[in-house]
C-alpha cells in the first residue's frame, strides 16, 4: 500500500465527517474514553480513563446510518445479480452476485460504511475536573490524547484508485438476490480481482473516525508558571489542589481543554500535533 492510498482514504473522510480524526490503520479499534499518544499519523492506545483513575460514562449521542461516497461520481459502479451479465466483468462466475467498479481519477475513492453510531463523553466538565486533579499531582502528560466521540461501523468496504482507469470485481459473499445498492458492499464482498488498487479493504465492526481534546499549552504554561512543574509521587504542592482552580475548569473545560481538528491529525510518520 502506498502513501498515495492513505492520502485518498483520508481525504475522502474528511470531506464526510470534517474535523474527525482518521483511525489508521483501517482496522484499527477506538473507544470513547481512550487515552492515546501521537505516533506514525495517527495514534496508539495508552489504556483508558479508568484505569488512570479519571471516571467517566459514554452515552449514544447521534442517530444510525450509512454512509456511502464515491468521489463526486468520478467511481463507476455496475452491478451484477445472480444469473445477469455486466460487460467487463472477467471473473464473477453466472451464479455470482457481485459489482464491477471502475476508477476515472487517480487517488480516488470508494468508501461504504452501514450500520453507523456516533458514541460520546456528555460530561465535559466533570473530565476536566478529573484532569486538572491528575495534573496536580504530577500523574497526567499534557501531551495524551482523549477519546471523547467515534463513530462506530457495523461493516465498510473501502477502495482507493492508484491511477484513472484502476479497476476491481467485487463478489458478493451474502444476499445478491434481489436489485443491488451501493450499501449493499459493506462488509460483504470479496475482491476477485483487483488492477491498480492502492487500498482494498473490506472488514466489520470497526471506528472509521473520532474526536480527540488535549490539554490546552497555553493553559499548561500557565499552571507551571503559578504552580511550579508536578513531580510524579509528589504534585504541583503539598496542599490538596486549590478550589478556585476546579471551579475555573468545571465552569470553562474550554479554558483548559481543546479538540483537535481533523486538520491537526499529523500526517504519517510525525509524532506531534500543532
Amino acid at each position: 500500500m502506498t502513501d498515495g492510498a492513505y492520502t485518498a482514504y483520508r481525504g475522502a473522510l474528511r470531506d464526510v465527517f470534517a474535523g474527525w480524526w482518521v483511525a489508521w490503520p483501517l482496522s484499527q479499534t477506538v473507544r470513547v474514553g481512550e487515552v492515546r499518544r501521537l505516533h506514525g499519523g495517527g495514534s496508539v492506545t495508552a489504556g483508558e480513563l479508568g484505569k488512570w483513575g479519571v471516571e467517566v460514562a459514554e452515552r449514544t449521542t447521534g442517530a444510525p446510518g450509512d454512509v456511502t461516497y464515491d468521489a463526486g461520481g468520478s467511481v463507476s459502479v455496475q452491478f451484477k445479480a445472480v444469473g445477469g451479465t455486466v460487460p467487463g466483468i472477467a471473473t464473477l462466475l453466472p451464479a455470482d452476485a457481485g459489482a464491477l467498479v471502475e476508477f476515472k481519477d487517480e487517488r480516488s475513492a470508494l468508501i461504504v460504511y452501514s450500520g453507523l453510531r456516533q458514541r460520546g463523553l456528555p460530561d465535559v466538565a466533570g473530565l476536566t475536573d478529573g484532569l486538572v486533579r491528575k495534573m496536580w499531582r504530577g500523574e497526567w502528560d499534557p501531551a495524551l490524547l482523549v477519546v471523547t466521540d467515534v463513530i462506530h461501523a457495523r461493516a465498510g468496504t473501502v477502495l482507493t484508485s492508484e491511477r484513472d482507469g484502476a479497476v476491481a470485481e467485487l463478489r458478493m459473499t451474502a444476499g445478491g438476490a434481489g436489485p443491488l445498492q451501493l450499501i449493499d458492499l459493506a462488509g460483504r464482498v470479496t475482491f476477485s480481482r483487483a488492477s491498480h488498487l492502492g487500498l482494498n479493504w473490506t472488514g466489520t465492526d470497526i471506528t472509521p473516525v473520532y474526536r480527540v481534546l488535549r490539554v490546552r499549552k497555553g493553559w499548561w504554561r500557565g499552571f507551571k508558571a503559578e504552580y511550579g512543574t508536578p513531580q510524579p509521587g509528589r504534585g504541583a504542592a503539598a496542599e490538596p489542589v486549590p478550589e478556585l482552580l476546579l471551579d475555573e475548569a468545571r465552569e470553562d473545560p474550554g479554558t483548559v481543554l481543546e479538540q483537535l481538528d481533523g486538520g491537526e491529525q499529523p500526517p504519517p510518520g510525525v509524532d506531534e500535533a500543532p
